[in-house]
């Protein structure tokens, strides 16, 4: 449901499951502060840094084809990252963290 989101509104679709949450820590974790996220959960926090590092790419990348051509791999990522956490058995709060942080991204996408 939540890799729904990011993917209808994001560029391209990402086929098959098979990523882990473990997996989900590595490219976010060294993109900034605090990632919007009150979570005590790391793949939770991991994945809304890698969020708003991603909203903060789109916004650059505004009429720059190069740039915003870049960005259809890491929605992909982020798309995958989501799918691996909606499967992770969070609590009911880290669950609605990764929504909010997938809102953040299909925001940002869509201007809302």
């Amino acid at each position: 449901m939540i890799a729904g989101l990011l993917v209808g509104a994001g560029a391209c679709g990402s086929s098959g499951g098979g990523s882990k949450a473990s997996d989900t820590t590595t490219a976010a974790a060294d993109s900034g502060s605090g990632g919007g996220t009150s979570s005590g959960n790391a793949d939770v926090k991991a994945y809304c840094k890698a969020v708003d590092a991603y909203v903060k790419k789109v916004k650059d990348a505004t009429g720059d084809a190069s740039k915003a051509a870049e960005l259809g791999t890491q929605s992909q990522d982020l798309s995958k990252k989501a799918a691996a956490l909606a499967t992770a058995g969070l609590n009911a709060d880290d669950a609605t963290a990764v929504a909010d942080c997938t809102k953040k991204s299909t925001d940002a996408l869509t201007g809302g």
